[in-house]
């Protein structure tokens, strides 16, 4: 059996960016996609491409915010038990009615929550607080704490021209609510963006060939499915491309096969002294470097730049292949990046001040990312590490609620001291829920 060729190891240059200004670097380039207008059932998740205006006021009228009588307060005034104020009831109004013309000093109107409140009325009486059993035709009122009480008036929702969704908007159920309102079925949304995901390694195994795991001949292809996973999540449409092995000529067609998607993620080759295939088969394509080398950890060896593609250029991201790298990176770099191009407002994880219930150790020399557990049960949150902090590690990226930030130049935070933890996915605090 012939001796495969000697691999060819590149040092090259790395830039060594602070956090911060590897994520400037990225969210400057990123431009909003375009709009399409999809049906407001289909349209969770994605955000509004332009503002929507109200184009009728609502409510249309001023309506009851209670079962009772409408009254006007002056013939109310002073009722009780003891001296109750007797009112000729002249109709009934329901939601959906037309509220007719006023009332007189002496009238009610018997109305029910939603119903138009006639013109001239301004109180609303619950019906708790009235007897329309003791004389036919009337009510009596037994207290006056309804007086100028219990009207929604016209217009307290939205009123006709009123910016009720801003550009940017993300679509959540209460959001489909506010466009039914709006009498809209189909709304303008930006784009989602088309992500294709390139593994790389001829260590790297399917689940159909997980015998080879098994045998300890290769390992689990766990960063294809975690972030397309994360794509989806990110209001984003992943192209999962065939995990390429270590052959420029394998990676070379699947780097240009990914030519159509918005953006192209790489994982593994990205480490200092590896044989990077990758590097050099983008750089045969033309590869336009931004930065490779972030002062972080886990997830050092992140690089982004661009590959000129017929029409324009396409944003490449370089994640390391350790998973916990990679998801790391994904999460601090991609996401946001995806989410810009996908037009949202919001696009970083939610950070809560918490207290450490442990020492937290980091390298000191550049920003940590801890995994880690909450416990919203003490006020603020107490968090742990969920265990072992190597980036090869994948159970522990399940078990994480959130990343505690060490920042560069901190290599300890101790027990009782405050820690930003950047929340994942809003996750719940990891207690159990505890019925009453």
């Amino acid at each position: 059996m012939s001796n495969p060729p000697p691999i060819q190891f590149e040092v090259r240059s790395a830039d060594w960016l602070s956090f911060d200004e590897a994520q400037h670097r990225i969210f400057t380039e990123a431009d909003r996609l375009p709009t399409e207008f999809i049906d407001v059932q289909d349209c969770l998740g994605r955000a509004l491409a332009e503002p929507l205006r109200a184009t009728a006021t609502l409510p249309p009228w001023d309506n009851s915010a209670m079962d009772g009588y409408a009254v006007m307060a002056d013939d109310i005034t002073g009722a009780s038990p003891s001296t109750p104020v007797v009112l000729t009831v002249t109709g009934v109004l329901r939601a959906g009615d037309i509220s007719g013309g006023p009332i007189e000093p002496g009238q009610a109107v018997r109305i029910m929550t939603g119903a138009p409140v006639p013109p001239s009325a301004d109180s609303v009486v619950r019906v708790e607080d009235t007897d329309a059993e003791a004389t036919p035709g009337s009510v009596r009122v037994l207290r006056d704490r309804d007086r100028g009480r219990h009207i929604r008036p016209a217009g307290a929702d939205m009123n006709v021209g009123d910016v009720v969704l801003p550009a940017g908007q993300v679509v959540t159920p209460g959001t489909v609510a506010a466009l039914s309102a709006l009498g809209l079925t189909s709304v303008p949304a930006v784009r989602r963006p088309s992500v294709a995901i390139l593994t790389t390694g001829d260590e790297l195994r399917t689940p159909e060939q997980y015998d080879d795991v098994r045998m300890g001949a290769g390992v689990p292809d766990s960063n294809g499915p975690m972030l397309a996973a994360a794509v989806t999540h990110a209001s984003g449409i992943p192209i999962r491309l065939e995990s390429a092995r270590d052959d420029e000529h394998d990676l070379h067609e699947r780097i240009e096969n990914a030519a159509e998607a918005d953006v192209l993620v790489t994982v593994g080759g990205a480490s200092m002294g590896e044989a990077d295939l990758v590097k050099r088969v983008l750089d045969d394509l033309g590869f336009e470097q931004s930065f490779w080398r972030v002062r972080m950890r886990p997830g050092s060896p992140f690089g982004f730049g661009w590959l000129p593609r017929p029409g324009g250029r396409q944003p490449v991201f370089g994640l390391p292949g350790n998973p916990s790298s990679a998801f790391v990176t994904f999460e601090l770099f991609v996401r946001p990046f995806l989410l810009l191009l996908a037009g949202h407002n919001n696009v970083l994880r939610r950070t809560v001040r918490c207290v450490s219930g442990e020492p937290l150790r980091g390298p000191g020399d550049r920003t940590c990312f801890l995994r880690v557990g909450l416990d919203s049960a003490s006020q603020p949150p107490r968090v742990t590490l969920v265990g072992p902090q190597g980036s090869g590690l994948v159970r522990t990226l399940s078990a994480a609620s959130g990343l505690a930030v060490l920042p560069d130049g901190v290599s300890e935070i101790t027990e009782g001291e405050p820690v930003d933890v950047m929340l994942i996915d809003d996750a719940p605090a990891s207690v159990p829920f505890r019925s009453p």
